[in-house]
């Protein structure tokens, strides 16, 4: 019990030996683990995004009136365009389904302006993934807008096919920022630790004549840099959480419920390696 009281009181006493320094490196720790939260939550909205957008339709195929309104004329072309090489499968539209569908999705009000039902119909069409390239997309495009009975053909996951694009970037970004502020957050721990070790550099030397265990007299630094992780990532947890507060309107994923307690661990995992630098270079 001893012990363990000592190794607490030695911990705390390293985190107030250098004041400036650890408040420094407990800001950085924080502002670093924020930063790294957000990109994460970035990367976390993202595929909720494109999750939720997975099962859209690839290209919507716009009937005309007169040729949707026989219901043999729609399964003809419905059966053509499934038979396409590169279409998955199809499903058919109604003129009525689509006003239901507008309805939902943007009110009724647009069209109590518009007398009757101005939406045509449509064939949802799904292409095999393999061929959701430009080429591929405009050769399809070009077949289907052939046949008997199109008015046109818009290819609908243009803007998911950007937002993926978007992703591969911002992941490649996110993964140079990320591997920058662990260096920097490593450094900091790092440096902090070693000031504590230098100004009680005598009193580690006594104990090494005393024959104090290396396990004895490494484990204060090593708790005061997780210490450290753990503090500023609290810092971190309430700079996230005043942000959430303040886009509560916005609607955004704040990722896991665990999210918190993530943040936490990371920063005294991360202040556990910079803490253990230090201790392997200056003392074992």
């Amino acid at each position: 019990m001893g012990i363990l009281i000592y190794i607490v009181k030695e911990t705390f006493r390293g985190l107030f030996a250098a004041k400036l320094m650890t408040f420094v490196s407990i800001i950085t720790i924080g502002a670093s683990l924020f930063f790294m939260s957000l990109i994460g939550l970035g990367i976390f909205n993202i595929n909720g995004l494109l999750k939720k957008t997975s099962d859209q339709s690839d290209m919507a195929v716009y009937l005309k009136d007169e040729f949707s309104s026989d219901k043999k004329n729609v399964e003809s072309l419905t059966g053509t365009i499934s038979s396409l090489g590169q279409v998955k499968k199809v499903g058919f539209i109604d003129k009525d389904s689509a006003m239901s569908k507008f309805s939902k999705v943007y009110g009724s009000e647009m069209l109590d302006a518009v007398s009757g039902n101005p939406l045509p119909a449509s064939i949802e069409v799904y292409v095999i993934e393999k061929y959701r390239t430009v080429n591929a997309i405009r050769e399809l495009q070009g077949k289907i807008e052939s046949l008997a009975g199109v008015e046109s053909v818009r290819y609908s996951r243009e803007w998911i096919d950007l937002v993926e694009r978007f992703r591969m970037y911002f992941f490649i970004g996110a993964a140079v920022l990320i591997i920058v502020m662990l260096l920097v957050l490593h450094i900091m721990i790092s440096n902090t630790i070693k000031l504590t070790i230098y100004a009680r550099q005598e009193l580690v030397r006594n104990m090494h004549l005393v024959g104090a265990t290396r396990f004895f007299i490494n484990t204060p630094f090593i708790l005061e840099g997780m210490m450290q992780g753990v503090l500023g990532a609290c810092v971190s947890v309430i700079a996230l959480t005043i942000v959430k507060i303040a886009l509560n309107h916005i609607p955004v994923l704040w990722g896991p419920y665990y999210l918190p307690v993530l943040i936490i661990l990371t920063g005294a995992f991360f202040g556990w390696i910079g803490s253990q630098s230090a201790v392997r270079k200056f003392l074992v």
